[in-house]
């Protein structure tokens, strides 16, 4: 195995590790949130919000490029009287994370280590790995988000991963 294959292997393994830890921790913060604060909104924030947005910027981010992706497919038709119930259910949003759980694990095991230094369609990173990077923050800002409302309501926590 030549050098560039062992980074590509260590450095997929490592991103791998940190997005699985981040997914279990995100499963933990939806089992966790009582049904009561599930589409409970304020100042436009809803813990249902939060997490769609977390997986489809997932969804989002690994692609090669940013167009053509459908925002909001799981949002029901709006013009509904509760709005905040526009966003999926905990169940829709557990499936929607496997989903992504599966696409994001199937892309980091197919990047070489050339096309993790590569630029592509999402030219305001400066690379493939930029890219995921930024997505492992984003993910952990809005955990943070999750876990700050879980301890404010009381809530079972998720746990550090």
């Amino acid at each position: 195995m030549d050098l560039p294959q062992k980074q590509a292997i260590w450095l997929n393994s490592g991103l791998l590790a940190q997005f699985t830890s981040t997914w279990k921790m995100l499963r933990k913060a939806i089992e966790n949130v009582p049904d009561k604060y599930w589409y409970r909104t304020e100042n436009d924030w809803s813990y249902s919000k939060t997490v769609y947005h977390i997986l489809e910027t997932q969804e989002f981010y690994i692609r090669n490029s940013p167009e053509g992706m459908v925002w909001n497919k799981l949002l029901e038709p709006k013009g509904r009287e509760n709005k905040a119930k526009d966003y999926p259910t905990k169940e829709q949003l557990e499936n929607y994370l496997k989903e992504m759980e599966e696409k994001v694990s199937t892309y980091l095991k197919t990047l070489s280590f050339e096309q993790l230094l590569e630029k592509d369609g999402f030219k305001w990173f400066s690379s493939i790995f930029e890219k995921l990077l930024y997505l492992l923050r984003h993910t952990a800002h809005h955990l943070g988000e999750l876990g700050r409302m879980l301890r404010e309501w009381d809530c079972k926590r998720m746990k550090w991963q």
